[in-house]
């Protein structure tokens, strides 16, 4: 049976094969930073680089800043097959190391990390994620003993340590799913703190019976701690993979870790939803002496409250568990428990409604649940017909690579595309993988740009956000699978050919091609302008000089280098004047020009 550790050194062994031109990529460790930022965190590779301190790098080997969200993280990466994690160098080394630098305002490896965390610092909406990423399940119970302190110490600052289990975890965006039920306690103050609809019992002509319970957050703590431990999927699948890098509302976080605020949590918070198959008091009293009523939910499925439960989670989880109750004692949240019987096709048509209208209207932005909107899941419908598969969500790539162990239904839809690009025939599932993130990424390069391509990529799958919108119109507005496809295989032909150098620019391809060839971004002349492999071979030919050129203008005139250049907005008179210099040469030399 494969590893995940053996699946992340055949990752890297692939940026090793592919991006040579990048300065100590060969280096298993270094190219493990590169990991870590394209995968768990999803940068765009043109900017990976950028983000890399590794070596004498004063506790930090990449960082990533949300300017939006005012997160900043800083992450120390252990690439390990035996060794083990030291607690004095969790502690000191990076922990007390980092936070002191850059609180005094001495940390001069990444100015950029230094200017980000002094801006932020004083709003209250800034949280600095500490986090070390393990490749062995070694696990190191003393420094995660220190974490835990740290976490309750340091109100604005959350530390993390990732073992190899976790990172696979986290790269897969479920748990693992070892058990398809879970049965889990609810307790609550009495009789009186507890709201019945009862159908039966009051003669209701409702759908399902329901409670609403006045529910102490350490019993939520506790069936999320439980249904972690059994491998039990406890977040409905529309929004359990929300709980990504950020995965906590920080305002609950903070009410939360302060002991004279905790106590009005149920009066800031809206509540918790959970669908079961069914509630019942439980025989077993609890032994608090303020809690005398208990509840049996069985196969919870939490279905909207994910930011509250996660970041109740993320607080107890720190604290001793002797201690819980007492220093809990006084919060709690409402928790809405609905019974729905599944294999009822009139309950199992409003589970979905209940889903989708408890979401719809919560301003928190749920990449996730934007990431199942209908729209793109018809995409990926009819990208599956045509023998493409959109990623919508990271645990599609286990779906998908399941479903098509074998390709040859793949296969007979895309041959024709694929070879139209002279892209390779499809030999594994993951060959005709595209991220959902990349395809809008593409659509923003067409229509606004390479730069915005670039450097707003986070940015891309946020519902209220300009890149999002620009995204989204643009699918709905050309209304074309095949308009699509062509222009995402243009994308990654112009990364196959880029190859173990800079140039093509990928984004800044799709750029020119939206500029000059489609006059000025019209997306109806894309499949035209993309209709023969003479064409696509000129654009390819083209762009590549045009690209290279820029780029050596660039750093030469602004006395920068690569990775500083493609954060900044293009120059499109640099563009112009080399676009104008190769148009007509590579015509000359091009068959379909001849």
């Amino acid at each position: 049976m494969t590893t995940f550790k053996e699946q992340i050194d055949s990752d890297i062994k692939s940026y090793q094969e592919r991006c040579r031109y990048i300065p100590n990529i060969e280096k298993p460790e270094w190219a493990f930073n590169y990991w870590v930022l394209d995968k768990l965190f999803f940068e765009d590779e043109e900017l990976i680089e950028s983000k890399i301190i590794d070596y004498k790098d004063l506790g930090v080997d990449v960082f990533e800043i949300y300017e939006d969200t005012k997160d900043i993280f800083v992450i120390q990466n252990k690439y390990y097959d035996s060794s083990k994690l030291s607690a004095p160098y969790v502690e000191h080394d990076f922990l007390e190391r980092v936070t002191a630098a850059l609180e005094d305002g001495t940390y001069t490896k990444s100015p950029e990390l230094q200017n980000a965390f002094t801006k932020f610092k004083d709003d209250p909406d800034f949280q600095l994620h500490l986090q070390i990423y393990v490749t062995n399940n070694d696990i190191c119970q003393a420094a995660n003993d220190y974490v835990k302190s740290f976490n309750l110490n340091h109100p604005k600052y959350i530390a993390s340590i990732y073992y190899l289990d976790d990172i696979a975890e986290k790269y897969y965006g479920e748990p693992k799913k070892n058990k398809k039920t879970l049965t889990a306690y609810i307790d609550s103050v009495n009789g009186g703190t507890v709201l019945n609809i009862n159908n039966k019992d009051y003669q209701l002509k409702n759908v399902i019976d329901a409670k609403y319970i006045f529910a102490p957050i350490v019993t939520i703590f506790k069936m999320y701690e439980k249904a972690l431990k059994e491998g039990y999927p406890l977040f409905d699948e529309n929004i359990r993979e929300y709980l990504g890098n950020t995965g906590v509302n920080k305002n609950i976080y903070n009410t939360l870790l302060d002991p004279n605020d905790r106590k009005n949590f149920f009066f800031y918070n809206n509540g918790i939803t959970v669908i079961c198959d069914s509630i019942k008091k439980s025989l077993h009293k609890p032994s608090s002496t303020n809690l005398n009523i208990r509840y049996e939910i069985f196969n919870p499925q939490i279905v909207n409250g994910c930011q509250t439960v996660n970041s109740i989670y993320q607080v107890l989880k720190n604290v001793n568990p002797n201690e819980l109750d007492a220093q809990f004692k006084d919060s709690y949240v409402m928790l809405k428990v609905l019974q729905i019987i599944r294999t009822d096709e009139t309950q199992a048509s409003l589970y979905k409604a209940i889903v989708k209208y408890n979401n719809s209207q919560n301003s928190i932005d749920e990449k996730t649940f934007v990431s199942n909107a209908a729209i793109f899941a018809r995409l990926q419908t009819e990208f599956e017909d045509k023998g493409f598969l959109l990623l919508i969500k990271q645990s599609d790539k286990n779906t998908f690579s399941e479903k098509y162990k074998v390709v040859t239904k793949l296969r007979e839809r895309n041959t024709e595309r694929l070879k139209k690009f002279k892209l390779a025939e499809t030999k594994k599932a993951s060959d005709v993988f595209i991220p959902l993130e990349k395809l809008l990424q593409v659509i923003n390069a067409f229509v606004s740009g390479g730069y915005t391509a670039y450097v707003k990529k986070s940015k891309v799958l946020k519902l209220d956000s300009a890149e999002y919108k620009t995204a989204t119109n643009f699918i709905k507005e050309t209304n074309s699978i095949d308009t699509l496809l062509d222009l995402f295989m243009l994308y990654k032909k112009a990364e196959e050919v880029k190859g173990d150098g800079r140039a093509p620019i990928p984004y800044y391809l799709i750029d020119c091609f939206a500029r000059y060839e489609c006059k000025e971004r019209t997306s109806k002349l894309i499949l035209s302008e993309l209709a023969t492999q003479e064409k696509i071979q000129y654009i390819i030919m083209l762009y590549q000089a045009v690209t290279q050129a820029y780029a050596a203008e660039y750093i030469k005139a602004y006395s920068t280098d690569y990775n500083k250049m493609i954060k900044q907005p293009v120059k499109y008179d640099i563009l112009d004047h080399y676009r104008e210099i190769f148009s007509e040469t590579f015509k000359n030399s091009n068959p379909y020009y001849s």
